[in-house]
């Protein structure tokens, strides 16, 4: 879910080119072309959100499409999680010289549709592990593309007073794809999930059909009446201000293809420092296990004891996402940064440490019992028959974690590190940061599996929190507070005191005369 949130970062990114405030008519053609274009984010979600209702069918003995018979074990679950990630991280690699070939429009419509559909397929037809881990790569690789493409497309057609808008439907609309997942999920099994995500690409292709091609790509592209075209569609027929808007991007486009950023400018010292507190939030936020609870979200409400039904509780946590989406917006307009990143981790690691306490109860239950396994099915019938059942204390600790994270470092990491880092590297910066998060987002996904076989699940989520404590006590030492602060007081927190020292002494000359 972490990743969504990279277009409120790519949308920082951009520099300011004082458009002129949209119509009523533009600011319509924008929220219908931003609406349909992030249908593919809703793709998104629903791979996300995949493996919460499917893991729990997929180790219970089911069978395929095909009639042979399937089960998993926790080993292979954690690879159908986890290899989205490097399927994301392939994805995001390529997606830049693709749409560059291509445009926006058609990469989303056959490249990233394409490897959609291909991915599902796969797993839809599936007979053995290995089908689902090919199916589940193409779904990272069409994610990785939806994530890139999509975000250019959005600040390309938006104008400066609706691209804060139009950039939350990305995260918005890959909620409503977790929710409609775990809906849909608490009554079909594995693969009729798959098949019920290949029926939703259709209309997701046919409504990218109807919006226009990126005007900014027409036009670097040497398409200018095209570009005009699709301006129209999007702006309405005022010949001055189409004018004066394809003169800017002709600008715009000329500076950027002088513009050379080095990667030696990041181990700058003004620079290296606050792109390190960038990469170490990012760090903390995928060690935290945010992924994992969605990830395996079923199978945690099931050997944690939750006497609530597993896939009413998937649903449960999808309109908690949903809802933050919302809270998000409210809580970052009105209260300090740092303050929200604190109290954010700090309630996470508490939640890891009440799943934990959640995990040890039981697991004294089971050793105390005749039974002597630990499956999935028998785990769940000791809590369908109420020799375990801790009501709605696993739940209540999910949802508190999934809301607290998705209000708070989830989301104002992508803000504050957009303001943390100087404009001139923040593009290169954030494509280092993006990477080392699908990379960490692999190792951790993968890792959980290994964790709870070797040190238990209490022990994991105890681990968890007391990184999430770790990381609330780097938010206190080494994040400033950047709400309401310009650029330059920014940096020059992290400038080196001798930098500071140098600057105050050119700053007030006349001090040193006696």
């Amino acid at each position: 879910m972490e990743a969504e949130t990279n277009t409120q970062q790519n949308l920082l990114n951009q520099d300011a080119h004082q458009s002129p405030t949209s119509s009523f008519y533009s600011k319509k053609k924008q929220l219908i072309a931003a609406c349909f274009a992030t249908l593919t984010c809703m793709l998104n979600g629903c791979v996300v959100g995949y493996t919460g209702p499917a893991l729990p069918s997929l180790m219970q003995n089911t069978t395929s499409v095909t009639g042979s018979s399937v089960q998993f074990d926790l080993q292979q679950a954690s690879w159908i999680t986890s290899i989205l990630s490097i399927g994301c991280f392939t994805g995001c690699l390529v997606a830049g010289p693709v749409m560059e070939k291509l445009g926006r429009k058609r990469t989303l419509l056959f490249v990233s549709l394409g490897s959609y559909a291909l991915g599902f397929l796969f797993i839809f037809l599936a007979f053995s592990d290995i089908f689902i881990y090919i199916g589940r790569f193409l779904n990272g690789v069409a994610l990785g593309f939806v994530l890139s493409t999509v975000t250019v497309y959005i600040i390309e057609i938006a104008t400066d007073d609706m691209r804060g808008l139009l950039g939350c439907f990305v995260q918005f609309q890959g909620s409503i794809g977790v929710l409609l997942t775990f809906c849909i999920g608490a009554v079909l099994n594995w693969w009729q999930v798959a098949l019920a995500h290949l029926l939703i690409i259709v209309p997701s292709f046919i409504a990218i059909c109807f919006i226009p091609e990126s005007p900014r790509w027409l036009i670097l592209k040497g398409n200018e009446w095209e570009g005009e075209v699709s301006l129209k569609w999007l702006r309405g027929r005022d010949p001055l201000h189409l004018d004066k808007e394809i003169e800017q991007i002709k600008r715009e486009i000329a500076v950027r293809k002088r513009e050379r950023v080095s990667i030696t400018l990041l181990l700058e010292p003004e620079i290296i420092r606050p792109f390190i507190v960038s990469l170490m939030m990012m760090f903390f936020l995928q060690m935290s296990g945010f992924n994992v609870m969605v990830f395996y979200c079923g199978t945690i409400f099931v050997y944690s004891g939750s006497s609530i039904n597993p896939s009413l509780s998937n649903i449960i946590v999808g309109v908690v996402l949903l809802a933050s989406c919302f809270v998000a917006l409210g809580v970052v307009t009105r209260l300090g940064r740092k303050i929200i990143l604190v109290v954010s981790i700090l309630g996470m690691g508490a939640c890891h440490a009440v799943l934990g306490f959640c995990f040890h109860y039981n697991s004294v239950l089971v050793a105390s019992s005749s039974t002597t396994s630990t499956s999935l099915e028998e785990t769940q019938e000791m809590v369908e028959s109420g020799e375990n059942q801790l009501g709605f204390l696993p739940l209540l600790a999910v949802i508190a974690f999934l809301f607290l994270g998705n209000v708070g470092y989830g989301t104002l990491i992508w803000v504050v590190t957009a303001e943390l880092l100087p404009p001139k590297v923040r593009s290169i910066a954030n494509s280092f940061i993006i990477c080392f998060a699908f990379v960490t987002g692999f190792l951790v996904a993968k890792t959980f599996v290994d964790l709870i076989q070797s040190i238990g699940y209490a022990a994991t989520f105890w681990l968890y929190a007391g990184i999430c404590f770790t990381g609330a006590l780097f938010t206190v030492i080494f994040i400033p507070e950047t709400r309401d602060k310009s650029l330059e007081e920014i940096q020059n927190y992290f400038l080196p005191k001798s930098s500071k020292q140098t600057e105050a002494e050119v700053s007030h000359p006349l001090e040193t005369v006696s």
